[in-house]
């Protein structure tokens, strides 16, 4: 029986071309659209998974109500981690890691090989405790893991790294020096595997921090804090209600007190607005988007949701055309039904040879959607900056995708093998069944849910869009445009204030300036509290970034003073001079704020000018307070040029890099290209999403398509009729266009309050975001609207030209 339902199925898919080819084709698009984000899915869900013993691993995060917004943060100070160890028994182990540059030797450097004089440049340095390589349990390939970081400089470098300057050879006991501190080598201990690409860590260099102290007293002191730490628990472990009893303990055994004896004043409601929670191991890559300048490096499980629903509905409105198409069909079927009910086939029998050919084209659809998504995933690999692969491997995968066509080939089905074999034969065979027609109000449903699905995404693309341009093109407060960031000048030493006076006299350079803190990621970050003079110990004391920065940086960045003066090397007093924001201005309720002093950690500042906000954080978050003060950060020079001969100043650049320091590659950016990274990830997630939602309009087109090709031959003899009786090409047209176009203005008002809802969700992430404004959704509609039109005219048109005699005849 089986094989005659597959048979017969066979012949009826080759015999209707057009359906066959309408369905297989959409149906496959939607099934690699499918497969391509389940992937995605899967692997951003995998992260830390691998990990031994992850479901015990947290990481520590402190969250602060600011402003009535929820902050979080991850550093914390650098005796945290051994105290929890032991003041609660839970806690089995706890280690540190710090990575955000602040300090000599995380983050990147320049490194140079034991025996080599040749500099070089690597990024993706860690401080860490041995019990780190315990924690996330990091394979050696070299060395021992129990004891790769337990003794003062040394360092575990990953495959990677030991294969690009050591080769097959085994590199334990050799020695790296960084930045030129041929005083300090660190040895080479360890040799890891590289992380996963599912890992959150993706260091290249673990520094230990055995013996280390980044200041006197630096790792005793709580009001310090730049370490991410760690917590391992007890299998047995209860931690319902840990969280509020560490918490609690933390805050009033240690951190107050400790604050209150560094002299910070903390508001009367601290303990309220203040919290340390646990952050699950396995959380970390989706459930970070509140974490300050950790979260761009993070994917966020909302995307993850819309990513899972956008190929949920594609596949939908591929299942819809079917459905679609079979009960427009319907009168094509019907003699069929009639003629094999008259010769005994019972409804049963009816039943299961539809829902084999609905299987069967699921069968087929689902093979060309894997070898669809075979084909694409290099690209979207690209798009999505993911190291992803389709899992043939697993053993689950291929059944999977078998079991998944047998049951979308059956719930596509249904409908239409209910509809078909109900019909009675006597009917059917005197030829009085309507032209398949009883089914469409479904049929009206379904194209309304599928353009509603479709203009929910055009509303989607259009907003995402905007907002990425308002963020990379609105009026940020200094100039990103033609500026140079030249890299690893602190190798210059004594050197690099002349460095910086050949590439004032240089053509082409407008101005040269010196810091390592700029207003873009990867740049270095200093959190410090300020107060006003006098009221140390007595008002509360304001939380903000501390940069260092010389008199040329406000001129090379573009930021305008709107009050007082910038540093001058002729003031030997702009020592203790201090430059405020607008922002840090307000907090300290400075309405005239030049003359003023403020204190930061009892020492004395006069503020001697006030730059106008801009944002140096992305612009999800809000200005920061902020304050500037007059000294050298040597690590990177900004070059501001004003030629239109770019390529010529980067070559007089290189020359005059090259007798300065001749052991190493100049390396650059431009600071628009690297303002843009900030939103990598945003960018990426736009592009995925347009070109998802691109998919599935184009699904959703060839089902109107198709529906309005079989409505114009079975209205054919009706079409012929009115055109003998006089109507004309625009009545014909608008008979065959007026009611797909009414089902599409019906989408549209149903699309408008979830794409509202939706979009207006999205945005709440952003500190700085676009208004939602009427005229992007009245675009959406009329965009549907064109869509629509584009799809359904060319049958519309073809049936408007048609001979009625001819046709006629034919009938």
């Amino acid at each position: 029986m089986i094989k005659s339902y597959i048979k017969a199925a066979w012949r009826s898919l080759l015999k209707n071309k057009g359906f066959t080819f309408i369905n297989v084709v959409g149906l496959s698009i939607g099934v690699a659209a499918c497969i391509l984000i389940s992937v995605y899915i899967i692997h951003e869900n995998s992260y830390d998974k691998d990990v031994a013993n992850s479901p015990n691993i947290y990481r520590m995060v402190n969250r602060y109500i600011n402003d009535g917004r929820l902050e979080d943060g991850v550093h914390f100070s650098a005796n945290t981690a051994s105290t929890v160890l032991d003041d609660f028994a839970e806690v089995e182990n706890s280690g540190r890691l710090m990575d955000n540059g602040l300090f000599y030797g995380a983050g990147s450097n320049e490194i140079r090989i034991d025996g080599e004089q040749m500099q070089h440049h690597e990024d993706g340095f860690s401080y860490a405790d041995q019990s780190i390589i315990d924690i996330m349990d990091i394979k050696m390939i070299y060395g021992e893991a129990s004891s790769a970081l337990d003794e003062p400089n040394t360092i575990v470098i990953s495959n990677t790294m030991s294969e690009k300057y050591f080769g097959k050879s085994n590199p334990i006991g050799r020695s790296i020096y960084l930045n030129g501190n041929n005083d300090e080598p660190f040895r080479i201990n360890g040799v890891m595997e590289d992380f996963a690409s599912n890992s959150h860590l993706d260091y290249d260099f673990l520094l230990t921090l055995e013996g280390v102290e980044f200041g006197e007293g630096e790792q005793t002191r709580w009001v310090q804090n730049n370490y991410f730490t760690y917590l391992v628990f007890r299998n047995d472990a209860n931690l319902a209600g840990f969280e509020e009893k560490m918490s609690n303990r933390i805050i009033k055994t240690y951190l107050v007190p400790a604050y209150k004896s560094a002299g910070f004043v903390l508001p009367e409601n601290f303990q309220e607005k203040f919290f340390i929670k646990l952050q699950p191991l396995t959380d970390i890559n989706l459930y970070s988007k509140n974490i300050v300048f950790e979260a761009s490096k993070r994917n966020d499980i909302k995307i993850i949701w819309i990513f899972g629903i956008v190929a949920l509905f594609i596949l939908i409105i591929a299942s819809i055309n079917f459905v679609n198409l079979s009960t427009a069909k319907s009168a094509n079927r019907a003699k069929e039904v009639g003629v094999r009910k008259v010769v005994g086939s019972s409804k049963s029998h009816l039943i299961g040879q539809f829902l084999t050919e609905s299987i069967l084209i699921s069968l087929i659809s689902f093979a060309l959607g894997l070898l669809l998504s075979w084909m694409m995933m290099p690209i979207f690999r690209d798009m999505s900056g993911k190291e992803l692969i389709l899992p043939f491997s697993n053993s689950t995968f291929l059944p999977g995708v078998l079991i998944a066509a047998i049951v979308v080939g059956v719930l596509a089905g249904l409908y239409p093998s209910f509809y078909l074999s109900r019909f009675r034969p006597v009917v059917v065979l005197k030829g009085k069944l309507s032209s398949g027609s009883k089914s469409s109000s479904l049929r009206s449903s379904l194209v309304v849910f599928q353009f509603t699905i479709s203009i929910i995404l055009i509303i989607g693309t259009l907003i995402v869009n905007q907002q990425m341009d308002f963020v990379l093109n609105s009026k940020i407060g200094f100039e990103k445009d033609q500026v140079i960031q030249l890299y690893g000048t602190n190798m210059l030493g004594d050197r690099i204030g002349t460095f910086k006076d050949e590439l004032k006299n240089m053509p082409g350079v407008k101005n040269v300036s010196i810091s390592d803190y700029l207003p873009i990621e990867n740049t270095k970050r200093n959190g410090n509290s300020f107060v006003n003079e006098g009221k140390d110990n007595i008002d509360e004391t304001i939380p903000g970034q501390a940069w260092v920065i010389d008199e040329d940086y406000l001129a090379t960045l573009g930021m305008k003073l709107v009050e007082g003066r910038n540093f001058s090397e002729e003031r030997s007093t702009d020592d203790r001079a201090v430059i405020i924001n607008q922002t840090l201005a307000n907090k300290l309720l400075l309405d005239e704020p030049l003359g003023k002093r403020i204190s930061r950690y009892g020492t004395l500042y006069e503020v001697i000018g006030v730059v106008e906000d801009f944002n140096f954080n992305s612009m999800k978050q809000k200005v920061e307070p902020l304050c500037f003060f007059r000294g050298i950060s040597p690590s990177i020079i900004s070059i501001k040029a004003n030629t239109g001969d770019i390529a010529a100043l980067l070559k007089d650049i290189e020359e005059k890099w090259d007798v300065f320091s001749p052991n190493m590659a100049v390396r650059y950016s431009f600071m628009n290209d690297s303002f843009a990274k900030m939103y990598d990830n945003v960018s990426r997630i736009r592009t995925i999403f347009l070109s998802f939602s691109i998919l599935a309009i184009l699904v959703a087109c060839l089902g109107l398509f198709a529906l309005s090709a079989f409505m114009v031959e079975q209205r054919k003899k009706e079409i012929s009729i009115r055109m003998v009786l006089g109507a004309s090409f625009k009545n014909i047209y608008s008979l065959l266009s007026v009611n797909f176009l009414k089902l599409v203005g019906v989408s549209i008002i149903m699309a408008i309050p979830v794409g509202w809802y939706v979009m207006s969700r999205w945005l709440e992430d952003f500190a700085y975001r676009i208004s939602l404004d009427w005229t992007m959704f009245v675009v959406a509609g009329i965009i549907a609207l064109i869509i629509a039109i584009f799809t359904i005219s060319y049958q519309s048109i073809s049936a408007a030209l048609i001979q009625p005699l001819k046709s006629l005849r034919t009938e």
